[in-house]
């Protein structure tokens, strides 16, 4: 490839309409972005590839390796809390990727609604925004990834501060490659969460790897959605000033059977309308581009 900038985002079956929407609205706010977009996935039915492929043609797709597999595989077997969100750890063969400058990884729950072509330009390992814990003035333990109340309650491995969610990362490419994606390998391992309670999987491996070598930027590079009371409160900013709204945790807005748990939560409303405003685009120029894939000859009717 000649590309100096790759977006890559992991997807599963379940996750698809989030990955398409994200995928989708990147490219609509950047229309001048002539880099790749690579999708990773796990057994990705081929029609359902050929099919991306079709409408996004800057879309390649990049198997998970069997040894990522394997090593998640212990993982859910060591620590069965684990075993539904296994695929979050399938964002780690971004790492396998060569030859870019920049690669901005992202999670297939992401809405972008505006540019962020000035990230490309900052130095750095990985910048990336701010967690929770971070926002909420707190740093956690780098062993077990608990929130500390006091830092000096941290165990013998210390705290880790200003500590990010990984919903959005740009990797510099010198991070990339063979030997940094063994490295990441090397954590994902039962014993990476023995002792710990933590429910985060892959945000505690990207934490702990890149602790001190990473940028914090504004949250609204990756606006938690579920923590908009504390994004505003901490940072001055509502979902209407983010550029990439990011819709974590466990329900999103394509998941029908968990709207009650955004309806009786504290996420609002127009969010989750900005979405379904995005998916509705998305659909539309994917009908539009298949039809003028499949358009009949000239001067035939269908």
């Amino acid at each position: 490839h000649e590309a100096d900038v790759c977006l890559a985002t992991a997807t599963t079956p379940s996750y698809l309409p989030g990955t398409l929407v994200t995928v989708d609205s990147f490219l609509r706010q950047h229309p001048g972005f002539d880099g790749d977009v690579v999708i990773i996935h796990d057994g990705l039915p081929e029609r359902v590839r050929e099919g991306t492929g079709a409408v996004f043609p800057r879309v390649r797709f990049m198997e998970v390796s069997p040894e990522l597999k394997r090593r998640a595989a212990q993982v859910g077997a060591a620590h069965p809390r684990f075993r539904p969100i296994l695929s979050r750890l399938y964002k780690f063969e971004a790492y396998r990727l060569t030859g870019y400058r920049k690669v901005l990884l992202c999670d297939g729950d992401l809405l972008f609604r505006r540019p962020v072509d000035e990230l490309f330009g900052l130095p750095g390992a990985l910048v990336c925004c701010a967690d929770r814990a971070f926002l909420t003035g707190r740093q956690r333990d780098a062993a077990t990834f608990a929130t500390l109340e006091d830092p000096q309650l941290a165990g013998p491995a210390g705290a880790l501060e200003r500590t990010f969610n990984d919903g959005l990362v740009l990797i510099d490419g010198s991070e990339l490659g063979g030997r940094r994606h063994a490295d990441l390998l090397a954590l994902i391992a039962p014993e990476t969460w023995h002792g710990t309670g933590t429910r985060h999987l892959a945000q505690f491996v990207h934490n702990r790897h890149f602790a001190g070598r990473h940028t914090l930027v504004s949250s609204r590079y990756n606006f938690l959605v579920r923590h908009t009371r504390l994004i505003r409160q901490r940072e001055g900013i509502r979902p209407p000033d983010a550029k990439v709204l990011h819709y974590n945790h466990s329900v999103k807005p394509w998941m029908a059977a968990a709207l009650p748990e955004w309806v009786c939560g504290d996420v609002p409303v127009p969010p989750l309308r900005l979405w379904y405003d995005a998916w509705m685009d998305c659909l539309s120029t994917m009908h539009l581009r298949f039809a003028a894939i499949f358009e009949p000859a000239a001067g035939r009717r269908p």
